[in-house]
C-alpha cells in the first residue's frame, strides 16, 4: 500500500508542475520518451508511461517488479512493449502531420491498433 501512496504524490506533483523531464526515468530506447515513475525507496511499484510533452503524459498499466528488468518480466514486458509501439505510432503520426500537438492535446487520427503499419 505504500506504494500507491508515493504514485499518489508523483501523481499530484505532475498535475501540478506539469510533465517535466526531470521528474522521469526513460525506460525505452532513447528519444522514445517511453519510461518509468522514479519510485526507487523500498518499492516494486511500477507505473510506465510514455512522454510527449511538457504537457502531455500517456499513462499505461504497471505492476510489481518481479524481475530484474521489464525486459525479463512475464508481467511486465507487454506493457512495456505495448507503450514502445504507442510512442513509434504517435511518433509517425506526428511527423506526418496525422497527429498536431497543440498545447495540452493531441488532435488528429488518434485510432490504432497494434499490429497496423505505420
Amino acid at each position: 500500500m505504500y506504494g500507491f501512496y508515493i504514485l499518489v504524490a508523483w501523481l499530484d506533483r505532475i498535475g501540478e508542475n506539469g510533465a517535466l523531464e526531470r521528474y522521469f526515468r526513460l525506460k525505452g530506447k532513447y528519444g522514445d520518451g517511453v519510461g518509468v515513475i522514479p519510485i526507487d525507496i523500498g518499492n516494486k511499484l511500477r507505473l510506465y508511461y510514455l512522454r510527449i510533452s511538457d504537457k502531455i503524459l500517456i499513462f499505461s498499466s504497471g505492476g510489481i517488479k518481479d524481475a530484474s528488468s521489464w525486459q525479463n518480466s512475464e508481467t511486465l514486458a507487454p506493457y512495456m512493449e505495448m507503450l514502445i509501439g504507442t510512442s513509434r505510432f504517435v511518433a509517425s503520426r506526428i511527423k506526418n502531420g496525422k497527429i498536431i500537438l497543440e498545447d495540452k492535446e493531441l488532435i488528429g487520427n488518434l485510432n490504432f491498433t497494434r499490429y497496423e503499419n505505420e
